[in-house]
């Protein structure tokens, strides 16, 4: 039987908590067998130079899904030497694996851009979308645009109704960089541990 697999790419840097509940959310409630975790190689949309190298955020990654089953780390964007569109990617795993059908997990908020994304064509060709909804949107407006992208090209497009935790890594970071403690709840035990031990975000990382 074709599997479900949930693909939730992102820089992870760092992972924390409101990933896991948008992940944990989109894994019950579309029956997925897992989700694998895709830190991102070279974005296109971010400063490299600013970002923790790639191996320190997949390890991250690994030490918050662990002795999870159903999560996975796939490292197909930070092993690739290319720029990490959304679609090259959903493109390979799909050859790599055509037994399979995905699920691309994405922030709501990227819905008011996604035609404007690099191939949003392919994007829902290769995979069915889900959307994660924070608190403070507004459920009505989103299915509006995903009724305007579903006119523009045959999409399957639903929102993740659970899951919204509101945090984003950027905070994270500022707050650990100016040696704030509030935030460490935000992190998996593993991962606080491991910040701690490899001084990240302890300089001018914003």
């Amino acid at each position: 039987m074709e599997k479900r697999i949930g693909i939730f790419g992102g820089s992870f840097d760092p992972i924390h908590s409101g990933h896991l509940n948008i992940a944990t959310s989109a894994y019950k409630e579309f029956d997925l067998d897992e989700v694998w975790f895709v830190p991102a190689g070279h974005s296109p949309n971010k400063n490299e130079n600013q970002m923790t190298p790639a191996d320190l955020r997949a390890e991250m990654v690994s030490l918050a899904i662990e002795g999870i089953p159903y999560f996975k780390l796939c490292d197909i964007e930070i092993a690739s030497e290319e720029i990490s569109y959304t679609y090259i990617t959903l493109t390979k795993l799909k050859e790599r694996y055509p037994d399979k059908k995905f699920f691309f997990i994405m922030g709501a908020d990227s819905l008011d851009y996604f035609e404007r994304w690099h191939h949003p064509k392919i994007i829902c060709q290769k995979a069915v979308i889900l959307t994660a909804v924070r608190d403070d949107m507004d459920i009505t407006a989103i299915r509006q645009k995903i009724a305007e992208i579903q006119r523009l090209f045959p999409a399957e497009i639903y929102p993740v109704s659970g899951g919204k935790t509101d945090i984003s890594s950027s905070s994270l970071r500022q707050e650990l960089s100016e040696g704030k403690t509030d935030s460490l709840t935000m992190l998996p035990e593993k991962v606080r541990v491991f910040i701690k031990e490899k001084k990240l975000y302890s300089g001018n990382q914003s």
